[in-house]
């Protein structure tokens, strides 16, 4: 890489790309999420905090199951070497054991399109919902489901491998386990530690039999899953009990499911949004602060730094698959990006084998519990009429991919 105090340039053949999910952008679809928002003691919830109920429902969502060209075109004018999509389980077997044709003739048509504007497809086979049938058999707590995601995902791949260029078998497990079971904030909305930890070993053992169907399909294919890892640093790095705290979050949030798959991963899939600073009191996390997203959530770009050199232990290449602030405003969306990226660059100076960066997300989706006034698009979109119209942080995102790389002021 050359570069000057003014111009940090990636590797040659660096990926340059956006994030997006399929329940949150496509709409129109029927799961364990779309009955969870319309559930009478979720809409008394809402009614209760005097918020909107229409803006915790995704309904049509960004009707991209239509406006997928549309999608498909944005991408590409953000200079956008790859599109990570999803596609729903619920859509492609909406009863057990018998999968709708026209369906994956439908998802094969998306992956044609961007095979055709030369993108690159990094495909999510599970992110977070669940078909009807299969949340009456227990969902992810129940060890049938693991047999069952095999028999969907063997399916899917049959029939759209050939246009695949990277597999995320599973979104986040450890943020679905953590706010569905523990938190009981998330479908299945249940309090539940053993059920949590149940769920925690099926997902497991459902992204390592993933790994070897798509490697009997095509052993040259690169499979990974997306995982949420935030930076846990002690709020005094010198006293011990934060210390032990910081490792204590590290290896059960961050390690514990990666050194299960470690030897399933062709790749690291790090989703990165925040850091939590932590103290030896309840409730454990007290960040500073000093600058937050819409989300409440601190922006510490040096995290993504530290993240990706503990990561290192894994010997495999990386690739950041989510990275995005909500920002209605657009106001720090670029110097978000621009901040994280510098970090992400000097990672790779320090010899970290990072490949790709995606950010999240393409556009405005519907964002799960907290609905649709959280808004981290490049694009953003009109919930009437779904018109796409890009943020002037579009426009600094495309001419970071173009040149691969970014300019410091």
């Amino acid at each position: 890489m050359k570069n000057d105090q003014k111009n940090l340039k990636f590797p040659k053949d660096f990926l340059w790309g956006v994030s997006t999910s399929a329940y949150q952008i496509e709409g129109g679809i029927i799961n364990d999420w779309s009955q969870w928002e319309m559930s009478e003691k979720r809409l008394k919830e809402l009614r209760d905090k005097k918020l909107d109920c229409h803006d915790f429902v995704a309904g049509s969502a960004c009707d991209s199951y239509n406006r997928y060209e549309e999608d498909a075109k944005m991408v590409k004018d953000l200079n956008c070497g790859a599109y990570r999509l999803g596609i729903e389980w619920a859509r492609i077997e909406p009863q057990e054991g018998e999968f709708d044709l026209e369906q994956i003739k439908h998802y094969r048509r998306v992956l044609e399109n961007l095979r055709g504007k030369n993108i690159k497809t990094v495909l999510t086979i599970w992110h977070w919902t669940n078909p009807l049938w299969l949340v009456k058999k227990g969902g992810w707590s129940n060890k049938k489901t693991v047999a069952a995601y095999a028999r969907y995902l063997e399916f899917v791949v049959a029939e759209l491998g050939d246009l695949v260029d990277f597999w995320v078998t599973i979104n986040e497990p450890t943020v679905h386990v953590f706010q569905g079971y523990f938190k009981g904030i998330f479908p299945p909305n249940k309090k539940n530690l053993i059920q949590g930890i149940k769920t925690f070993l099926n997902l497991t053992a459902a992204h390592k039999k993933s790994y070897r169907i798509i490697h009997y399909h095509n052993s040259e294919a690169k499979v990974g899953f997306a995982h949420s890892c935030s930076d846990f640093y002690p709020a005094r790095r010198w006293f011990f009990p934060e210390m032990i705290l910081s490792w204590l979050f590290d290896f059960f949030g961050n390690f514990l499911f990666l050194n299960l798959v470690r030897q399933e991963l062709d790749y690291v899939g790090l989703n990165f949004y925040h850091s939590n600073r932590l103290v030896w009191y309840p409730p454990f996390v007290k960040n500073l602060n000093r600058e937050v997203s819409d989300f409440g959530w601190e922006i510490y770009p040096l995290g993504i730094y530290e993240v990706l050199k503990k990561l290192r232990r894994f010997k495999r290449p990386i690739y950041i698959m989510e990275n995005g602030l909500a920002d209605a405003t657009d106001a720090k969306r670029a110097k978000f990006i621009i901040d994280h990226l510098r970090y992400v660059h000097q990672a790779i100076e320090g010899g970290e084998d990072v490949r790709g960066y995606f950010h999240w997300s393409l556009m405005d989706n519907f964002e799960w519990a907290a609905g649709y006034a959280m808004k981290f698009g490049l694009y953003s979109v009109d919930r009437e009429t779904f018109a796409r119209s890009p943020r002037p942080s579009a426009a600094v995102y495309a001419e970071i991919c173009k040149n691969n790389g970014i300019k410091i002021e």
